[in-house]
């Protein structure tokens, strides 16, 4: 056992609205959220107990039904298990902390370690995103797919950044935008096949339909 800080942690941006941290053992997790000023979390619910703690910044907790609970900085909440719940953020970004019991397992997919990525899976990091987005395709059957063509279709339905993409497949900024280039003017029968495939494996139906990536995104 030895002391650790957020700032040992590796964050994970999982969009433009939401950064988060974590650190679990076999029963407990606690997870720092960094929400964006004015934005959302969609209704969910998910078999943890959670508690929440407000750092700074300002939430409402709405329930489905049709409860809501306020909380400011130093304000804690607990939710019940499987109590279906959303977040509305103030008009200053929003930090948490959420403590979760039993840990969470879609959290921990795609996770090597809560301190350091350095030889993870990029399928098991790919797949641990598509299950944050309630996608839960099992991942053996995203290894049929090339690793590039999945990350491709993860980064166009803009559930990375390609920030977080680079990270992901080791690649430098010269190496992405080449990538981004060839996927724009590359599009032959056989790709064409295979993202077919996919959209079979993958339950997409509350993500936009597949759409070529038209700029370069950094």
């Amino acid at each position: 056992m030895k002391p650790v800080s957020w700032d040992e942690i590796t964050e994970e941006i999982l969009n433009e609205n939401f950064k988060r941290r974590m650190i679990w053992g076999e029963n407990i997790m606690a997870v720092r959220v960094e929400l964006a000023a004015s934005s959302s979390v969609e209704t969910h619910q998910h078999v943890s107990e959670q508690l929440t703690m407000v750092l700074s910044g300002s939430v409402v907790v709405l329930f489905d039904d049709g409860a809501e609970c306020a909380l400011k900085a130093g304000d804690m909440l607990l939710i019940p298990a499987s109590k279906p719940h959303a977040v509305t953020v103030g008009p200053e970004p929003g930090v948490l902390i959420d403590f979760f019991s039993p840990i969470r397992e879609d959290f921990v997919q795609g996770r090597v370690s809560q301190v350091s990525e350095e030889g993870a899976d990029p399928y098991r990091r790919l797949h641990g995103i598509l299950r944050s987005k309630g996608i839960k395709t099992p991942i053996e059957q995203l290894r049929e797919l090339p690793l590039e063509l999945l990350a491709r279709y993860v980064y166009e339905k803009e559930c990375v950044t390609m920030g977080q993409l680079r990270e992901i497949l080791g690649m430098d900024k010269t190496q992405a935008r080449n990538l981004l280039r060839q996927w724009k003017h590359g599009d032959d029968h056989s790709e064409s096949s295979l993202k077919r495939k996919l959209e079979r494996l993958i339950d997409l139906s509350n993500i936009a339909p597949y759409i070529p990536a038209k700029t370069d995104r950094d």
